[in-house]
């Protein structure tokens, strides 16, 4: 009798812990088929913690940050828009999957959620108008991205910036 318990106890625990496993967040097939042929990276297992950068014409947008998802980032941006005309500022960032909560906080306090799909964030098209304070005229954050060209912090402490020597200096 006790063996026959002892067996009907491991049967239920054997059909539970599949049933745990499907609880686990699932992705569509299409984007998991795209993840297991190294199409794009799972999200899940990517850290915000490195350099950014997008080249244009006018010079060099970069982003860094320094930490971890557990703890937050320090950060730091520049978007350049010519010799003279630019964005740049400090400040913390939170990230909850795809969604990067930035505050910039060297200047105006600016707040804004941003999205990282593991390759590239793209700041929004609309953001608070404190946000200008870290803007020379003509010059926004607007719509920014930026494409990741190291991971690390030890990358991300090497990105510089015009007024600030090191944008990401500590974690």
């Amino acid at each position: 009798m006790a063996a026959l318990a002892v067996l009907i106890w491991l049967a239920g625990c054997g059909q539970q812990q599949p049933e745990a496993e499907e609880n686990v967040a699932q992705l569509p097939p299409l984007e998991q088929a795209a993840i297991d042929a190294g199409v794009i990276p799972d999200i899940r297992n990517v850290t915000l913690s490195g350099a950014f950068e997008r080249r244009s014409d006018l010079g060099t947008d970069r982003f860094c940050a320094v930490g971890n998802d557990e703890n937050g980032y320090q950060i730091g941006m520049i978007a350049v828009f010519g010799p003279e005309t630019k964005c740049e500022g400090l400040g913390e960032a939170e990230r909850d999957g795809e969604t990067v909560r930035i505050t910039l906080n060297s200047e105006e306090s600016c707040s804004f959620s941003a999205r990282f799909d593991g390759v590239e964030l793209e700041l929004p098209g609309s953001l608070p108008e404190a946000c200008s304070s870290y803007c020379s005229p003509r010059a926004g954050f607007e719509g920014v991205s930026f494409y990741i060209v190291g991971e690390g912090d030890a990358v991300a402490r090497s990105t510089s910036g015009r007024d600030f020597e090191n944008l990401c200096p500590g974690g």
